[in-house]
Parts: C-alpha cells; structure tokens; sequence
C-alpha cells in the first residue's frame, strides 16, 4: 500500500487537491490510513494514491481525507480501488486526546463498506511521534469486527518512519514534503507488506 500523498491547507486552498492527480504512484497492498495528528479546524490533510490503470497487481488507488470540525475532532476517510476491481468505502471520526512537543495521540470510530459487508473500525489507536529534525513515526493499531456477520476479524497494525526531504528540493509553493517507509499488516494477520509514500503539505 501506498500511503502516497500528505496535503494539509485551508480550505480556501481546496483546489490544490487535484495537482497529485498528475503525479504517478504506485502501491503495493491494502495498509494503513491515518496517524494521530489532528487535521486543525478548518484544515483539509489528503492522501492520494495513485495505481495507473491497475499495473501493479496487488495495489489500490485510493483517496484518504481527514477535515478538522475542531483542532482535536477529525471527519476522516477514505474511498479505494483495487486493482482486482473491489471498491471499499470507510468514513469515521478521530479524536486527538493527547498532543505535545514530541507526541500526537487519538483514536477513532468508523465503519468501512467492501464487497456488500460492513466492518466496525473500533477501538482504535492513530500516533504520530515526532522525532529530532522533523522526522517522525507515525501509524494505527486498528481493530475491525465484521458487523454483516458478527464476528472479529482481528488487529490491523502499520508503522512508518518519514524522513523530510530538504527544503533546496522543495518546490516554494510546498511547505514540506516527507517520505515515509513502513510495513503493514491485515487485520488477518500473516506476513507484513512493505509500504512508501511521499507525503506533501501545503
């Protein structure tokens, strides 16, 4: 999975969500989807994955949004395809409850829509951990009951490191832009997939 695109702005800037449209990407399986930095009222944070015309076989485009009602209440979610043609839909709220200089900490409550089954994304656990020179880990603990059937399906688990990219490679119109490595692993368990994305805020 790519976790690929990180926009944070204003709302004022919403247009700006479309130029990652015209930048390719690939992912490699289904990961994760958020970490436990709030969005910021008023605030839009994106997340763009692109898989052009399915080329990788196991990978999904898919659009991760996270707009903040309040500096600590996020509406987040995301919408995906997958290259074997499956679409899924997951919209929630997250909660930050603990912030500092060096950690953010929140959860979250939502429901995701796949193949005609609804799954409940609760407890969860998002975190960001802000590391010297403005690299940081981030990822979720997240567990995922099968609502249609009534049964738990297990934990999700992700983790990532992004590292800055320097600011003579940033383009001006950019604030930052990070590059994140991390694995994932499905709510069934098993192996870890490794994961990228490049991650921009404007």
């Amino acid at each position: 999975m790519l976790k690929a695109i990180f926009i944070r702005f204003s709302i004022s800037k919403l247009p700006l969500i479309l130029l990652p449209l015209f930048i390719g990407s690939q992912s490699y399986a289904s990961g994760g989807y958020d970490n436990g930095t709030p969005a910021g009222q008023g605030n839009w944070d994106i997340d763009l994955t692109l898989n052009p015309a399915d080329i990788i076989e196991n990978g999904q485009s898919y659009i991760v949004w996270g707009y903040g009602l309040t500096d600590h209440l996020d509406f987040h979610g995301y919408a995906s395809h997958e290259a074997g043609g499956t679409n899924q839909l997951y919209y929630g709220l997250m909660y930050n409850f603990y912030s500092n200089n060096w950690m953010d900490l929140s959860t979250a409550i939502g429901a995701r829509h796949r193949l005609g089954v609804t799954d409940a994304f609760f407890p969860q656990a998002l975190y960001t951990i802000k590391l010297p020179g403005e690299f940081d880990i981030i990822g979720s603990v997240v567990n995922v009951y099968n609502t249609s059937e009534g049964y738990n399906r297990g934990v999700a688990l992700d983790v990532a490191l992004r590292i800055p990219v320097s600011v003579e490679l940033t383009p001006s119109f950019v604030k930052d832009i990070k590059f994140a490595i991390g694995a994932f692993r499905g709510a069934g368990g098993g192996a870890w997939n490794p994961t990228y994305s490049v991650d921009i805020r404007f």
